[in-house]
């Protein structure tokens, strides 16, 4: 890297070294800080602003029922344009890379560990509710919803803007789908409020060797305040994506769930995924031109998802 260019300019200013670089994600590069703390570099897909809020955010949460470790951001810095930020430094390997290496046994056990990890997470308190259900709701009117739904319905509203172009052309039946999602999240929610991570899949769960979940990253635009499963829909639906495995963790996932937590839920875990893939569809590529895109329209053009509404 050259030695006159912006981001080794910031890291010399941090006393780091590109050789402690340790990671990177969609959003930032991590670089080892000292022995308890990381130093993220982040690009033009998060802001300053976002990571005041998390900041925060983090901070009211109390975790200490948890047997895992959450972020902490000490510090936010804005440097020519780029943020940075120090963050405690959270040991253990991706969860998601652990399972190309796994027998089945091994699989099953740890898709196990997994879930167990996301119901412990409704043990976690925040010391205030997040204020209209959802951290990063940005467009929300004067009026704060007094009900998770009614936040879930103006998100969906106002995604409809943004994607009726492109839902028109790819969704079957897509005027008739999303009035009834309107319709159902017009209802209310009358269930069980909990932290909600909003994207609780392997690749943001940490683990040990041991196969022991040490720590759950990257809480963002989908966290909310409300019900446990959504986030165990969104774990759920996410494994079909590691179709490359040959293993049918989707399939297998889906059973150690309804055995776990009974057929009850099965209905409630479909309209989520739908939910969930009509607001993130342009989350990537604002003109749906990426394989996430894809992969919620397949969602919402899967039949058996609609049946549960």
């Amino acid at each position: 890297m050259n030695k006159d260019d912006p981001k080794s300019i910031l890291l010399d200013k941090f006393h780091v070294d590109q050789a402690q670089l340790i990671g990177s994600g969609m959003e930032c590069e991590v670089y080892l800080y000292d022995h308890e703390k990381v130093l993220k570099v982040y690009n033009e897909m998060s802001d300053y602003r976002k990571q005041t809020v998390l900041k925060a955010f983090y901070s009211k949460i109390d975790s200490s029922d948890l047997s895992y470790e959450l972020p902490y951001i000490y510090d936010i810095y804005n440097e020519n344009g780029m943020v940075i930020t120090i963050e405690k430094r959270m040991r253990g390997s991706n969860m998601q890379r652990l399972f190309s290496d796994m027998t089945v046994n091994e699989q099953t056990k740890m898709m196990e560990t997994y879930l167990n990890a996301n119901l412990e997470l409704k043990s976690a308190k925040v010391e205030s509710d997040i204020e209209g259900f959802v951290l990063f709701n940005e467009n929300q009117t004067s009026e704060a919803p007094d009900n998770w739904y009614f936040a879930l319905k103006e998100m969906v509203i106002r995604k409809k803007g943004e994607l009726d172009c492109y839902f028109k052309r790819d969704v079957q039946h897509y005027n008739e789908k999303v009035n009834r999602l309107v319709a159902f999240l017009s209802s209310g929610y009358e269930g069980e409020y909990s932290l909600i991570h909003g994207d609780f899949y392997p690749g943001n769960l940490l683990a040990n060797k041991h196969g022991k979940v040490t720590g759950l990253i990257d809480f963002g635009i989908m966290t909310m305040y409300g019900d446990h499963l959504f986030d165990i829909a969104i774990g759920w639906v996410c494994l079909d994506m590691y179709n490359e495995l040959k293993a049918n963790l989707y399939e297998r996932y889906l059973n150690i769930i309804i055995a776990t937590l009974s057929e009850s839920v099965r209905k409630r875990l479909y309209i989520y995924v739908l939910i969930y893939s009509f607001l993130t569809a342009n989350l990537y590529s604002p003109k749906c031109e990426d394989g996430h895109y894809q992969w919620c329209v397949k969602n919402l053009n899967n039949k058996g998802y609609w049946e549960a509404l």
